[in-house]
């Protein structure tokens, strides 16, 4: 069975979002929610704000669809991370997250920004669809197939969350220091291998 072929109107509408999402996450990372104004976003964009509330129905909506955007992003890249290994690929997934997260737009956007934007509760809600999600979905399995410990699933996916966010934030404050992240690199395979049944 055929997939349908997108109008030219789908098309055009697609193109629209996502330089909207492009502009809107840099004015985002530079700016910060409070600061970056809807009409600067439109004109990078070269739209209008009419345009803007066409597809988002405020400014917080059109933050939330960055910052998911952003989330998706980083899981997909973070989980191409090639190994038939799982326990292996699994670290490296994990090491790799430490890196794309440490990017400025994302330590802004989603470690300082989005809690305070969107709330908490609702925050997590939306994570439980990325990184948080994807652990729980991931972990049982491992726990099942007895690569990791039986810890409960909640408190391995915080820790892990935790461990990247700090990790990755340290990453980005020393600028990527080669001697800092080899450090972080050994301590996150000191966590991962406690967590690992020998």
């Amino acid at each position: 069975m055929s997939s349908r072929v997108k109008t030219r109107r789908e098309m055009n509408i697609e193109a629209t979002r996502a330089a909207l999402l492009a502009v809107a996450r840099n004015h985002f990372a530079r700016e910060g929610y409070t600061r970056a104004q809807i009409g600067r976003i439109a004109a990078d964009a070269r739209v209008t704000t009419g345009a803007i509330y066409h597809h988002f129905s405020n400014k917080k909506a059109l933050f939330q669809a960055v910052a998911e955007k952003l989330e998706s992003e980083i899981l997909a890249e973070g989980m191409a991370a090639e190994n038939e290994n799982p326990w292996l690929r699994f670290q490296s997934g994990f090491d790799r997250l430490i890196d794309l997260c440490a990017a400025p737009d994302v330590q802004r956007i989603i470690f300082i920004e989005a809690p305070q934007v969107m709330g908490p509760e609702a925050w997590r809600k939306i994570e439980l669809r990325y990184a948080y999600g994807a652990l729980h979905e991931t972990l049982p399995k491992m726990i099942e197939r007895g690569i990791i410990k039986p810890y409960p699933v909640e408190l391995i996916a915080r820790t892990l969350l935790a461990l990247l966010r700090e990790t990755s934030a340290e990453v980005a404050r020393t600028k990527g220091n080669p001697t800092v992240r080899a450090q972080i690199g050994e301590l996150a395979r000191g966590v991962m291998s406690a967590l690992a049944v020998q």
